[in-house]
C-alpha cells in the first residue's frame, strides 16, 4: 500500500470501479476508498441496458456471476397488462460491484470511512492518501459531492425495495413471465412505478416515486397488486415487512455544470445522472466513470463536462428531459378533460394506455431514442 497516487476514487460502485479500471489500464496509480467491505448488499433492482457492455469493454459471456437476460417486459398500467418485446439483463449488485471493483486493478482501501477531504497545494488528501485528482463516486451522499455542491433544482426521488432469496420453485410458480423478465406496475399518474424481478431463487421487489413522500403508499399499491395476481411467493411475505428506503437524483442538465472543479470530479449518483423517467442508474454511472477517466488521461479536466454532454447516452437523457418539460408546459396550458364525450368513453383510452406502456418498456430496455434530430428540432437543444 502506498500513500501517493495519481487518482483517489471515493466509492467502489460501478461508477468508481469503471473509472479506476480505465485509469489503471493506462498505467495510473489509483486508490479506491469505500467505507464498506466488498461484496456488500446494495439496494438496486439491478437492470442493465445493452449499451453497458461497450462502456465496460466486456461482453455478457465475460461476466462470471449471475446474469439474467430478458426479452419481454410485462407492464401493468391502468388496469391492463401489456407484454412488450424488448431486451436487457438483470444482475445482482452484490455480485456485479464486487466483480468490477476487484478486477479494476486499483489499490483498495475498504472499510475506510472518509472523514475529511483536504486540499494541500495541488493535491487532494484523504487521511494519509494523496493524489492530484479526486473522483467522487460515493452515491447521493458522497463526501466529494458535499464538497463540490452541484446545483439540485429538483428533490430526490424516493425508493423502497428489497432483494431476497427464497425457494426457486416458488419463484418459478408465481412469476408472470420467464426467469429474469421484469413485471412493472406503472402508476396511473406516471409518477413512478413498482417492480417484481425474478432471478431464479432471488426476487427483487420495490417501487420508486418522483415524490418521495408518496413512496410508502406506492409500495402498498405495488404490494397489493402483486399479491392479488399471485405473483409473489407466500414464502417471501414475512421478509417484505423489512423493505429499505433510499433516495437519489434523476438526470437534470444543470447537474453537469457542477461535475468538475479543481481536479475533482463527480460521477454516477454523486452527480445525479439516473434516467429521468426509468431512473436507471448503472449505465450512466459507468458512462460518467469512463468520461472522467478519459478527461484525466487527456490531462484536460475541464473537458469532462463536454465529454458528458456529448456522450450518446446522456444526449438521449437530455432529450427525454426536454420532452418531459415540453409535455408539462403543454399539459398546463390545455383544459383538463375526463376522457369522455357525451357521457361515453371516447374509445381512445385503451390505445393511449398501450402506447404509454410500450413507450415505458422501450425506455426501460435502454434503447436509443428514434429520430433524435426531429426531437431536437421540435423541443430545441
Amino acid at each position: 500500500m502506498s500513500t501517493t497516487h495519481d487518482v483517489l476514487v471515493v466509492g467502489g460502485g460501478p461508477a468508481g470501479s469503471t473509472c479506476a479500471r480505465a485509469l489503471t489500464a493506462a498505467g495510473m496509480r489509483v486508490a479506491v476508498i469505500d467505507r464498506a467491505e466488498f461484496p456488500r448488499v446494495k439496494l438496486c433492482a439491478g437492470w442493465i441496458s445493452p449499451a453497458i457492455w461497450d462502456v465496460l469493454k466486456l461482453s455478457p459471456r465475460d461476466y462470471p456471476r449471475g446474469l439474467w437476460e430478458w426479452h419481454t417486459a410485462h407492464v401493468h398500467y391502468k388496469g391492463r397488462d401489456h407484454a412488450v418485446p424488448c431486451h436487457g439483463w438483470f444482475i445482482r449488485r452484490y455480485e456485479l460491484d464486487d466483480f468490477l471493483l476487484h478486477t479494476s486493478g486499483a489499490e483498495l482501501h475498504l472499510g475506510m470511512a472518509v472523514k475529511s477531504i483536504e486540499r494541500s497545494g495541488d493535491e487532494w488528501q484523504i487521511g494519509e492518501l494523496s493524489a492530484k485528482y479526486l473522483v467522487g463516486a460515493g452515491g447521493t451522499h458522497c463526501p466529494v459531492a458535499r464538497l463540490l455542491a452541484p446545483e439540485r433544482p429538483r428533490r430526490a426521488v424516493g425508493v423502497q425495495e428489497l432483494e431476497l432469496q427464497t425457494d426457486a420453485a416458488a419463484v418459478a410458480r408465481t412469476r408472470l413471465g420467464n426467469d429474469g423478465e421484469p413485471e412493472l406496475v406503472l402508476f396511473d399518474d406516471i409518477g413512478g412505478y413498482g417492480w417484481n424481478v425474478p432471478k431464479s431463487d432471488w426476487l427483487n421487489v420495490g417501487c420508486g416515486t418522483l415524490d418521495a413522500t408518496r413512496v410508502r403508499d406506492a409500495w402498498s399499491i405495488t404490494h397489493d397488486h402483486l399479491r392479488a395476481t399471485g405473483h409473489l411467493p407466500a414464502e417471501a411475505e414475512p421478509q417484505l415487512a423489512h423493505l429499505k428506503g433510499h433516495s437519489y437524483f434523476l438526470f437534470d442538465p444543470v447537474h453537469l455544470d457542477g461535475a468538475q472543479r479543481d481536479n475533482a470530479f463527480l460521477v454516477g449518483d454523486s452527480l445525479g445522472l439516473a434516467h429521468p423517467i426509468t431512473a436507471e442508474g448503472i449505465l450512466p454511472a459507468t458512462v460518467s466513470g469512463r468520461c472522467a477517466a478519459e478527461a484525466i488521461l487527456a490531462g484536460d479536466p475541464a473537458s469532462y463536462v463536454k465529454r458528458l454532454r456529448a456522450h450518446p447516452v446522456l444526449e438521449d437523457y437530455a432529450r427525454v428531459f426536454r420532452v418531459m418539460a415540453a409535455a408539462r408546459k403543454l399539459r398546463d396550458r390545455l383544459p383538463q378533460r375526463n376522457g369522455k364525450t357525451n357521457g361515453k368513453t371516447n374509445g381512445k383510452q385503451p390505445i393511449a394506455r398501450g402506447a404509454v406502456a410500450r413507450g415505458f418498456a422501450w425506455m426501460f430496455s435502454g434503447r436509443p431514442l428514434p429520430a433524435p434530430r426531429v426531437i431536437d428540432f421540435l423541443v430545441g437543444r
